[in-house]
This record gives C-alpha cells, structure tokens and sequence, in this order.
C-alpha cells in the first residue's frame, strides 16, 4: 500500500526558515511542495521518510533566499493490483460504490464488480446483496474489504494553447490518481457480512 520512493529536486529555502536547522527546513520545504500531491505513475505522495544527499545551496542574484539540491525518500500512497484493502463507503449510485480510506477518496467498486445477485435500491439509496435469502446491505460510512483491480493515472498536465486560440477553454478531466476494485470474491465487501 505504500512505497519509498527516491526523488531528487531543487528547493527553495526561505529567510524565515534560516532559524530551523537545515535538515528541518529541508524536510519541511519538502512536505509543503510534496505532501498531498499526485505524482504521474507515482502515487499519492504522502511524507518525506529521509533525506538521501545534500548539496551544497546556492543564492541567486538578488533573491534572499536558498536553492538546494536535494535527494530523498518520499512516503508513497500506491496500492499494487490484487491488494485487499479496507475503506468505507462513501457512496452508492447506480454505476457502484465510491469509498475513502480517510486520504484517499478516489476509490471505484463499479456495479459489473458486485457479489452475484446484488441490486441497487434506489428507495433506500444502497446497494443491496441478495445471498441465500438474506438482504445484506452496503450502508454508508461502512467498513467495506475489496481489492485492487486497475491503478489508473490520469496526465492533467494544463493543454497546450493553440496559436491564435483565445476563446479556448479548459476541458473538465477526472482526478489523476484513482482505483478501480472489486468485491465479488468471498471474502470481500462489507467486514460485518464476514464476521
């Protein structure tokens, strides 16, 4: 579920900042242009494990602060396929179940993915499987176990502009990092259905 990644960047280090020691500073500079961020067939970046090589900063030509050179090890979020992992639902439509695992919310049970014999109730907005006479509903907020099928990226790099293009406009995309998974295997779906 998660991974050490190394990366390598060039940072900026503020004059408010000089009071930290350089490791804090650098780690905090870090967290701030990482943390919470995509990174294109990375992952979630989460947080700065350590910190791997640092180069001597540099300050350019009339700018106060500090350019450093560093390599690190970044925490990251990036579930590999056939992973089981537990959420909770967040949603439920006619397409399937959304969940959140608490940082992470785009999660996608689609409904080809459900156990056999399972409906959507629109009266009581819920997915509902039907499992030798018994009515087992997937409620919000739910615990629910499934596994990783697809980890798809999705590139939101902004297009480039057309020459001579003024009127054009941004084009709505779906989010950069998200996970196709399914419960149609024993064992999986809502952790109260399996004891």
């Amino acid at each position: 579920m998660f991974v050490l990644v190394v990366l390598r960047d060039t940072l900026k280090i503020i004059p408010a900042d000089f009071r930290k020691t350089r490791e804090v500073a650098i780690k905090d500079a870090i967290n701030a242009k990482y943390s919470n961020r995509v990174l294109h067939d990375v992952g979630l970046c989460m947080l700065v494990h350590d910190l791997v090589e640092i180069d001597e900063g540099f300050v350019q030509h009339s700018e106060g602060w500090i350019w450093i050179k560093v390599q690190f090890r970044m925490i990251v979020f990036r579930p590999f396929r056939d992973e089981v992992l537990v959420g909770r639902v967040r949603s439920a439509g006619d397409e399937g179940i959304d969940v959140s695992m608490g940082f992470f919310e785009d999660i996608r049970i689609p409904a080809s993915e459900m156990p056999s014999g399972s409906t959507y109730s629109r009266e009581e907005g819920v997915w509902v499987w039907r499992y030798e006479e018994n009515e087992l509903f997937m409620d919000l907020n739910e615990p629910i176990r499934f596994r990783v099928q697809e980890i798809n990226f999705l590139d939101i790099s902004p297009p480039r502009p057309k020459v001579g293009d003024a009127d054009s406009v941004p084009v709505a995309h779906g989010p950069p990092f998200s996970l196709v998974c399914t419960i149609a295997e024993e064992g999986l779906g809502l952790i109260s259905w399996w004891g």
